[in-house]
């Protein structure tokens, strides 16, 4: 039951920051739509950024783990820019807060997990330092980052393309074939 608990408050919330963005929903808000207790909140969870955060996490295993079904580096790569993308409108409103410095790290935290995990579950070899291969992976996470947050405001992306033209660009032991 908890697990599904959080389920229905991470949903309602996402629900919530839809319709109004993340400023206009509080815990008093959200247990109320929930139709829980404070009580039933707070064990579940610290505060709103402890459900977007969990959420987020949520999102990303999900997406690994299709991107991992994946044959090559770039269909894997389609995935996760495809799944940021079809969550654009919940992105804009998280962006558009008061919180967007901690929206923005958590994107780009999210991001460096999302290649670290691909990077431990293909197995490349790698001939990096263990503190070099900690500032590849700030890099290109920073950069997916910053190349999603800029195709956010976009109507249309083209995710397959966007996917070839990272991986052109990235080195051949992030998307070793």
């Amino acid at each position: 039951m908890p697990v599904e608990m959080k389920n229905l408050i991470a949903a309602t919330f996402t629900d919530m920051v839809r319709q109004k963005g993340i400023d206009k929903v509080t815990v008093k808000a959200l247990i109320d739509a929930c139709h829980i207790s404070r009580q039933t909140f707070y064990y579940h969870f610290q505060d709103i950024m402890d459900v977007v955060e969990w959420s987020t996490q949520r999102a990303m295993r999900d997406t690994l783990s299709r991107s991992l079904e994946k044959d090559t580096p770039q269909d894997a790569l389609d995935v996760l820019i495809s799944s940021i993308l079809e969550n654009k409108v919940l992105l804009r409103k998280l962006l558009d807060s008061q919180r967007r410095g901690e929206m923005e790290h958590l994107f780009m935290m999210t991001a460096r997990s999302f290649f670290e995990e691909m990077l431990k579950a293909r197995g490349p070899a790698v001939s990096l330092s263990y503190a070099d291969l900690e500032i590849a992976l700030d890099f290109f996470a920073f950069g997916i980052t910053g190349t999603i947050l800029r195709n956010l405001a976009q109507e249309r992306t083209d995710t397959r393309k966007l996917a070839e033209q990272i991986c052109r660009i990235l080195p051949n032991y992030i998307v070793k074939e």
